[in-house]
C-alpha cells in the first residue's frame, strides 16, 4: 500500500512538471534571394520599365543629336569662314578708296549670320573680328564696335580679347563715342600685364578724356605718362596735349 501511495505522487509530481514545462518551438523565417526579388518587381511592374527604357533611349537620342549638330555647325562655320577670308583678301588688294570702303562695308555685313551665331566658336569669334575690321574700313563704326565686343566675348585667351577689346574702343572713338571708348579702355589698363600696354591704355583714357573736356583728369594722365615713360612711346604726344590743353586754357581766359 504504502509502495502505491509512494508511487502515485511520483507520478503526480511528474505530471505537473510536464505541465510547466513548454516545449520550445523554432520559428523559421523563409529568405528569399534578392534576384527572385527583382524577377518579380519586372514582373510586376512591365509598363514602369518599358517607360524607363524609352526615356532613357530619348536621352540617349538627343545627347546624340546634339554632339552631331554641333559638330556639323563647326564645319560649316569653319567652311564659311575660310571662304570669307579669301573674299577678305581679293578686297585688300583693291587700293584704298571709296569703292574699296563700300566693298569692306557690304562683306563685314555678310558674316553677321556667322558673327552672331548661338554658339561661340573660335570660328565664330574670328568671324566677328574680320568684320569688324571690315566695318571699320567701311567706316561702319558702331556695327564694327559690336563686332569686336563679340570677338572679345567668344575668344578663350587674354591675349586676343585684348586685342579686340582694343579695337572695340578704336571704333567707338571714331564713332565719336567717347565715354563707351574710355570705359573699354579703363578695362584694358586693370587687364595688360605690360607695362608699354597698361602705358598705352592710360595714354588712350587720357584723350577720350580730353575729347570729353574733362581737361583736369586728361591732364594728370598725360602729365603721368611724360614723366614715367620718359623717352617712351607715348611720352612726346602727351606732352603735345599738355600743350593743347594750356593753348585752351589761355584762349578761354582771354576771352
Amino acid at each position: 500500500m504504502a509502495l502505491g501511495m509512494k508511487g502515485f505522487r511520483a507520478r503526480r509530481r511528474s505530471g505537473k512538471a510536464g505541465e510547466t514545462e513548454s516545449p520550445e518551438t523554432q520559428v523559421y523565417e523563409e529568405k528569399i534571394p534578392l534576384s527572385q526579388h527583382i524577377l518579380q518587381w519586372i514582373t510586376e511592374n512591365p509598363r514602369t520599365i518599358r517607360n524607363s527604357l524609352y526615356a532613357v533611349m530619348a536621352v540617349t537620342v538627343i545627347v546624340i543629336l546634339v554632339f552631331v549638330l554641333h559638330a556639323a555647325a563647326r564645319d560649316e562655320h569653319s567652311r564659311k569662314l575660310h571662304a570669307a577670308l579669301e573674299k577678305y583678301d581679293q578686297i585688300k588688294i583693291l587700293p584704298k578708296g571709296e569703292a574699296r570702303a563700300l566693298q569692306m562695308k557690304e562683306f563685314g555685313a555678310s558674316l553677321k549670320p556667322v558673327c552672331e551665331q548661338t554658339i561661340s566658336t573660335i570660328e565664330s569669334a574670328a568671324a566677328c573680328l574680320t568684320a569688324g575690321n571690315a566695318l571699320l574700313e567701311g567706316r561702319e563704326f558702331v556695327q564694327a564696335a559690336d563686332a569686336f565686343s563679340r570677338a572679345a566675348s567668344a575668344y578663350d585667351t587674354e591675349a586676343m580679347v585684348s586685342v579686340a577689346r582694343f579695337l572695340q574702343a578704336q571704333a567707338l572713338e571714331s564713332a565719336k563715342e567717347f565715354e563707351k571708348a574710355l570705359a573699354v579702355y579703363k578695362q584694358l589698363e586693370g587687364a595688360y600685364g605690360a607695362v608699354k600696354k597698361s602705358e598705352m591704355s592710360t595714354y588712350h583714357q587720357a584723350r577720350m578724356l580730353y575729347y570729353l573736356g574733362k581737361f583736369d583728369e586728361a591732364e594728370e594722365k598725360f602729365v603721368k605718362i611724360s614723366r614715367e615713360s620718359e623717352g617712351k612711346e607715348f611720352a612726346a604726344p602727351s606732352r603735345n596735349y599738355i600743350s593743347l590743353l594750356n593753348a585752351q586754357r589761355s584762349a578761354a581766359a582771354k576771352k
